[in-house]
């Protein structure tokens, strides 16, 4: 399945998350918007390391990623995006994810 989150978290700048997955992990993620990513190549390879991932965990994941590589976001945290990867699934109608 695929879907699209396009919205500013509480307090955070525009994020658009585009995700696909099939049997409860993550096929493709792609993570844009308006905050800034410092270095940017963590960015980067903090989001492609999340193919494969239980969608159920995008966010814990994705901030175990950035704190490995020394990755500081500004504007947006991992949960964010751990949000609104659940709001993809959730909009979906998918089951037995987020339970």
């Amino acid at each position: 399945m695929k879907g699209s989150y396009i919205g500013k978290p509480a307090g955070g700048k525009l994020l658009r998350l585009d995700l696909e997955w099939e049997d409860g992990l993550v096929a493709s993620v792609a993570i844009r918007g308006d905050f800034f990513a410092h270095p940017e190549e963590g960015f980067e390879d903090a989001e492609a390391a999340l193919v494969g991932t239980s969608v159920d965990d995008v966010g814990e994941t994705f901030a175990a990623g950035l704190s490995s590589r020394g990755v500081t976001l500004f504007g947006l945290t991992a949960a964010d995006i751990g949000a609104a990867a659940a709001s993809i699934v959730a909009s979906s109608g998918a089951k037995g994810t987020f339970s």
